[in-house]
């Protein structure tokens, strides 16, 4: 059984690149920290593995602080993005350099080794030395290593991030299916959104000095507590529309205040909207509740508006285009046989009880701060 409890976790004084950071990740959870590049993911890892020292705070597994305890007493095994081998060493030797360590008999080594070999696709390349390995092949040797230890808890810094598509794909499934990663605590950190929300039992979004929200997948893709949130998650990037709301034949009504794109509030976040009292906010309308609509499509109970084709994307699964409705350049995903002409006049369907408003001074979600 495992159990990590991050407390107080400070790195920085002057600029605090972590500022009381806490988390607890139980055992067999799978956690997945989301955020762009340069937030302080990987330090917070090298921080759980003892590579790095907290300026404050304390690192708990199974109730035993190991703040202070060096890196290779630690039951904790770190992959990194970059590959980290040894390139006078064969493939074999560097998979097998934690359990050498560890004084493990040859025949449980080659046994682990074989194991591992066969679920990332590298069996032909163990008696190679890495340069005769191409940079994703090094990538899944990197990653090997880190699962033949078996440890308490698994640190997973961006392990697939040089991957193809394809690859990438494949390895996600057998993500799910690998029991080492699912019996102990694992953390996994990326910038890909797609892998948090497929990965993750929850996911934890980094932003400056910390996390910002924590909360399963789909929490965090429908109720995201902030625009820093809403703009992190999702592909094609959130529709983000200033704007204020106006009170129109007894109605609230949201209207932009750049262009002339204007939509009802929906009834339930009317009441939410006017209890905070914030006439201005920042309106965020996610392309997946917008659809434009054929001549003959009923809008069933939608608010419809007219606009005209930009710009029109077919990217085989799905088709991504970009409509200007009353000034605003809204995006919309379309079925992959969809084909609009540029000046196309369109219908654009909206959802409004999936619109997110946000506080356009600091960004936090007016209905689920």
């Amino acid at each position: 059984m495992a159990r990590l409890e991050l407390q107080g976790i400070c790195k920085g004084w002057d600029y605090p690149i972590l500022d009381e950071l806490d988390l607890t990740i139980e055992d067999g959870e799978f956690f997945c920290i989301l955020g762009p590049s340069g937030i302080s993911k990987t330090t917070l890892l090298r921080i759980i593995a003892g590579l790095e020292s907290p300026d404050a705070g304390r690192v708990i597994l199974n109730g035993k602080d190991i703040t202070d305890v060096p890196p290779y007493h630690r039951p904790v095994a770190l992959t990194f993005e970059s590959y980290a081998l040894y390139p006078h060493r064969s493939v074999f030797d560097n998979i097998a350099s934690p359990l050498r360590a560890q004084k493990l008999p040859r025949s449980e080594i080659e046994a682990r080794i074989g194991e591992v070999a066969r679920i990332l696709r590298i069996e032909e390349l163990l008696r190679r030395r890495p340069n005769e390995a191409s940079g994703g092949q090094m990538q899944r040797i990197s990653l090997a290593r880190t699962l033949v230890k078996r440890p308490e808890v698994f640190l997973l810094d961006e392990p697939i991030s040089h991957l193809d598509a394809r690859i990438r794909y494949e390895l996600r499934q057998q993500f799910h299916r690998l029991e080492a990663l699912r019996a102990v605590v694992t953390i996994y950190v990326t910038h890909d959104y797609t892998e948090a929300l497929s990965l993750g039992d929850r996911v934890g979004i980094m932003g400056r000095a910390g996390l910002v929200q924590t909360g399963l997948p789909r929490d965090i893709f429908e109720r995201p507590n902030s625009l820093f949130v809403a703009q992190h998650v999702g592909q094609p990037p959130i529709n983000l529309i200033d704007c204020a709301l106006r009170r129109a034949d007894g109605a609230l009504q949201v209207e932009s205040q750049e262009t002339q794109l204007s939509f009802p509030l929906a009834a339930d976040h009317g009441v939410a909207l006017e209890a905070r009292n914030e006439p201005k906010l920042v309106a965020g309308i996610r392309p997946q509740y917008l659809e434009a609509l054929a001549d003959d499509t009923d809008a069933a109970g939608r608010h419809v508006m007219e606009g005209r084709a930009e710009i029109y994307e077919a990217l085989g699964s799905m088709g991504v285009l970009v409509a200007d409705v009353g000034g605003a350049k809204l995006t919309v995903i379309t079925a992959p046989d969809a084909n609009f002409e540029p000046g196309q006049p369109l219908r654009i369907a909206l959802r409004t009880d999936r619109v997110h408003y946000f506080d356009m001074q600091n960004g936090v979600s007016l209905l689920n701060g």
